[in-house]
């Protein structure tokens, strides 16, 4: 082993070089100039392409300055070097934003190599330290000059045809446990979601003498159980802030991208209102449970714990009254018989939506108020144990990709040789 001369390489074996990118690769910036080109995509799980007949995402006025893409070349982001860190190999033509660097080579090498090693560098924030900008969470750019004298390991060609297929090989293996792992979350999900469904639609008994609830969707309930609309044991909230109030004022804002069936709320954040979002308006107070009414497939719905919380106006603000049990309704809410009547009633292909009069028009079942704090205390504990068990294989999971990481790396800078 010697020393690559370069920190973030650090030791290589022997009969390594040491090249920039530009010995190896020239950025492609040619331009399609095609009406109707095949349009591709940067994903952090390759490079695909991508259907602008939706209309969905950001569109471009023409295609035509965009840059060809041939199997082989490698694509970079240079922007966002920490939030948008991602590069990967072209395995299909098209054409892709010049936003991105195309990386082609010049000499005979394996690309796929240098993708993994590319990859390394956005994982260990190497890249990151060679960027410029306004702020390191937004637009951290690496420039072209930087990039093409970027530093590459470089081993023979066969030896990189070595280790990509050793690397390939362990990516499929790790690939394979990580599938179980993600197939037995799935179960564990749809085996909560069947849990927390039979509890507020049939209650903890089994044998219990049942009735036709009247409502198709919900079916026999017990006997002793009652039916009734969310309007008449729920308000519907929709007080919202005022456009008068204080621009200063400082707002703590609740989007329906940061609330989730499986994890409830996992992001809050503050605005001065002047810099708030036109949605952040409608106002909650701690019991409120909140359900999406637009992209209503995303399943948005969650009870609110903090005081002086702003939420989109996207939400239906449930506020139930003392004739419910506010942890029941949110698990009824969270049942399958709820979120697949929502689906059902909800407009539109690309954004389905529903009207909030519409939501509260729905049927909920009606036990006993001191059967539904039994069924709430019960649900909380038995999604605890479901969601501990989740967690054990998310970590396993977390594991498998960073020992992939690692593999990586040692491989990629000759830290481990390919027998």
């Amino acid at each position: 082993m010697k020393f690559s001369g370069v920190q973030w390489i650090g030791e290589i074996p022997d009969s390594w070089e040491v090249k920039k990118v530009k010995n190896c690769f020239y950025i492609s910036k040619e331009q399609a100039h095609k009406k109707k080109p095949t349009i591709l995509s940067l994903a952090r799980s390759g490079i695909k392409v991508r259907d602008i007949s939706n209309n969905e995402g950001q569109l471009a006025a023409s295609y035509e300055n965009y840059n060809p893409v041939q199997p082989g070349d490698l694509l970079l982001n240079p922007m966002d070097l920490y939030s948008g860190a991602n590069c990967n190999l072209s395995e299909i033509s098209g054409v892709i934003s010049p936003a991105y660097v195309n990386l082609r080579k010049t000499v005979e090498l394996n690309p796929k190599y240098f993708d993994y090693y590319f990859k390394i560098q956005y994982w260990t924030m190497a890249m990151f330290s060679h960027g410029k900008g306004v702020s390191f969470d937004n637009r951290w750019t690496m420039n072209a000059e930087t990039l093409l004298n970027y530093y590459l390991p470089f081993p023979s060609y066969e030896i990189q045809n070595k280790i990509v297929d050793f690397i390939n090989k362990k990516s499929v293996e790790l690939g394979a446990l990580i599938d179980i792992e993600n197939k037995q979350i799935e179960k564990l999900k749809d085996y909560k979601q069947v849990v927390i469904t039979e509890a507020v639609t049939k209650g903890l008994y089994k044998n219990v003498l049942t009735k036709d609830s009247g409502v198709e969707w919900i079916g026999a309930i017990p006997k002793t159980w009652s039916i009734n609309r969310l309007k008449f044991i729920a308000s519907y909230n929709d007080e919202s802030l005022k456009e008068d109030t204080k621009p200063e004022t400082v707002i703590n804002y609740l989007d329906i991208s940061s609330v989730s069936l499986e994890n409830g709320i996992t992001n809050i954040e503050s605005f001065e209102f002047k810099d708030a979002p036109s949605r952040a308006r409608r106002i909650t107070i701690p019991g409120d449970i909140i359900v999406s009414t637009v992209r209503t497939y995303l399943k948005a719905i969650a009870s609110i714990n903090d005081s002086n919380l702003i939420v989109s106006t996207g939400f239906c603000v449930i506020r139930p009254t003392s004739k419910m049990n506010k942890k029941f309704v949110e698990f009824w809410c969270k049942s399958n018989k709820f979120t697949e009547e929502v689906s059902r009633n909800s407009y539109g292909i690309s954004y389905p939506a529903i009207n909030a009069t519409s939501l509260i028009g729905f049927w909920i079942t009606m036990p006993p108020i001191e059967e539904q704090k039994m069924i709430a205390n019960y649900l909380d504990e038995k999604c605890k144990e479901i969601d501990a068990l989740i967690a054990i294989k998310q970590k396993k999971i977390d594991d498998l990709n960073e020992y992939k990481k690692s593999l990586i790396y040692e491989y990629v800078t000759g830290k481990k040789e390919v027998c």
